[in-house]
């Protein structure tokens, strides 16, 4: 439904549709119809005092346990925005709420959203959750449009969860926020969330995933700690009291249950504490079970450094990370491409590269070592390396001369059960390394530059801070996170390591503020919070389009002339 209204017109149309029984024509016929059955339930929306709550054990423990990681990762990813993410039952019962934002979470207590809040529309009247449950279809109620006078100051976007094969309703996710006039681009964002929904519930259909999900709901009834599920093809679970993990916690519980052979009792630091983590594996390959059977906040005793971990949140770099992850199970080969110093290395070993570690030294083969070897001797050394069960990484194929590709490509053909075969190629278009991919015949994926997933750059200065500079409280102020968000970052993580030793060899300490940073950085406009989310609006309806902008402007419900527009400011390119 529409946002861009005239809410005191809005308001008389539905005082006379209250007063008398004739219907305009002036709104949309949805929301009409949904006053309707607002009014035949409830009478007049004066009636509508509070909202009624439920007891937690009566919603659907399942359900929450299955969407908790998706939609943890979808919140952290709305961090600083003003929007609360909400999960509700087929009924309109809400399971869960998510927010980073105190203001966010205000806004929700004032509503009355809560867990267990009861929001069915013959409860509460039109709204963005009961009305989805009411017609299983996505809506944005905004405003005045809402039946219950209370709910005036907020918009409220929803999109109906179905299951993939019989189309059941299964759940209903909505974006709530203050009145925004740019919350008409929310409706994409929304659906994309649906459809990661929809497809973790695909995943967990499948018969070696229900083995793990049995499996997990068992472990999360006999503990009383958190519990994580790690499935085939990166699936992962976990618990509602697991919900307060980080995204890199979880990824680092994932990789220390491959390495340490998925079984077993183990110490952890994690962004919680110290603690105590048991590990399970399930027979036949369906994973494995991790559950924090004691947890140490606020320690002092150090039990050695953190494993090295990936950093990054945001849902650009976790979707090519899982796309990563699922070729590593399955050990087919793949290209990872991007721009230089976007991370492809890192993607390829699960962890940061290091060049010149024993392990990179044992794992990576450098194409650029071709021009000192000479063909025939480097692609004999990667044919021995390829012989092995362990992973190989080929960094830089992008170097390669057509000869050594087709020989790559021979070798990439005649093997098999051997490890899983990661290159990784540079390049500053896809089309480019589409076309390289395409001459091996690999499956390729695109990195995302770091201008594309600036969420992820608080973490990733504090990670490159720490490590470059370790007490040296290099703390980034948000003056200077505004301007690093709206810079366009040439030379990606590379760039930003090279601003943060700059800082560090000028003898700076303490907090980083804007007038800190070079004056080519200052220049980029700031971004605001809603703008953050009409840019990652149109990049998720561009990817779906596969660049085909008029597409885009369909999927957003915008003109053509619009989208361009908006590109052209946010400098986005198809």
């Amino acid at each position: 439904m529409p946002l861009h209204f005239d809410a005191n017109r809005v308001q008389k149309v539905k005082d006379d549709f209250l007063a008398a029984d004739d219907l305009t024509k002036t709104l949309n016929p949805e929301l009409l119809k949904s006053w309707q059955r607002s009014r035949a339930a409830i009478g007049v929306p004066a009636n509508i005092r509070d909202v009624p709550r439920v007891d937690g054990d009566l919603l659907d423990a399942h359900l929450l346990d299955m969407f908790q990681a998706p939609l943890t990762r979808v919140s952290d990813d709305l961090d600083g925005t003003g929007m609360g993410l909400l999960l509700a039952d087929s009924q309109g019962r809400i399971l869960q709420r998510w927010s980073h934002d105190h203001s966010a979470l205000d806004h929700l207590d004032r509503l009355g959203t809560v867990r267990g809040a009861i929001l069915a529309e013959d409860v509460v009247g039109t709204n963005g959750v009961g009305t989805v449950a009411a017609t299983g279809k996505s809506v944005q109620i905004s405003g005045v449009e809402h039946f219950a006078d209370f709910y005036s100051g907020a918009v409220c976007t929803g999109s109906p969860v179905r299951h993939p094969v019989t189309g059941k309703l299964l759940a209903v996710v909505t974006l709530s926020s203050k009145i925004s006039d740019r919350s008409v681009l929310l409706r994409p964002l929304i659906n994309a969330v649906t459809m990661q929904l929809e497809q973790q519930v695909l995943d967990v259909e499948r018969p070696v995933a229900r083995v793990i999900f049995n499996s997990f709901l068992e472990a999360s009834r006999s503990h009383t700690g958190p519990v994580v599920a790690f499935g085939p093809q990166g699936l992962v679970m976990q618990s509602q009291k697991a919900g307060r993990l980080t995204v890199a916690d979880i990824n680092l519980m994932q990789q220390h249950c491959m390495d340490e052979g998925r079984t077993g009792q183990f110490t952890l630091e994690l962004s919680t504490g110290t603690v105590e983590l048991r590990v399970s594996s399930l027979e036949d390959g369906a994973g494995s079970i991790a559950v924090l059977e004691r947890e140490h906040r606020a320690t002092t005793t150090s039990i050695g450094p953190a494993r090295p971990q990936l950093v990054g949140r945001s849902p650009e770099w976790l979707t090519v990370a899982h796309q990563v992850a699922r070729h590593r199970e399955l050990r087919k080969p793949l290209v990872i491409a991007g721009e230089n110093g976007s991370g492809k290395a890192s993607l390829a070993l699960g962890l940061p590269f290091r060049a010149g570690t024993a392990m990179t030294q044992r794992i990576v083969t450098d194409a650029a070592e071709r021009h000192v070897l000479g063909s025939r001797k480097w692609l004999q050394r990667l044919a021995e390396r390829l012989a092995a069960s362990a992973p190989v990484v080929i960094r830089g194929i992008e170097t390669l001369d057509p000869h050594t590709i087709d020989g790559v490509k021979s070798l990439l053909e005649s093997g098999s059960g051997r490890g899983p075969v990661l290159l990784t190629l540079s390049a500053d278009d896809r089309s480019e390394a589409e076309t390289l991919s395409a001459r091996l015949g690999v499956s390729m994926i695109w990195v995302p530059p770091l201008r594309e997933r600036s969420s992820d750059l608080a973490a990733l200065w504090r990670v490159i801070a720490d490590q470059l500079a370790p007490g040296a409280g290099l703390e980034l102020r948000a003056d200077a996170l505004d301007v690093l968000t709206a810079y366009q970052w040439p030379g990606n993580l590379t760039a930003l390591r090279g601003l943060i030793e700059q800082l560090t060899l000028s003898g700076k300490r303490g907090g980083v503020q804007a007038a800190d940073l070079p004056a080519s950085m200052q220049g980029a406009r700031v971004l605001s919070m809603i703008e953050r989310v009409e840019l990652e609006a149109i990049r998720k309806a561009l990817a779906e389009a596969d660049g085909n902008r008029s597409k885009a402007a369909e999927i957003l419900g915008l003109s053509r002339a619009t989208v361009y527009r908006k590109m052209k400011a946010y400098r986005l390119t198809a």
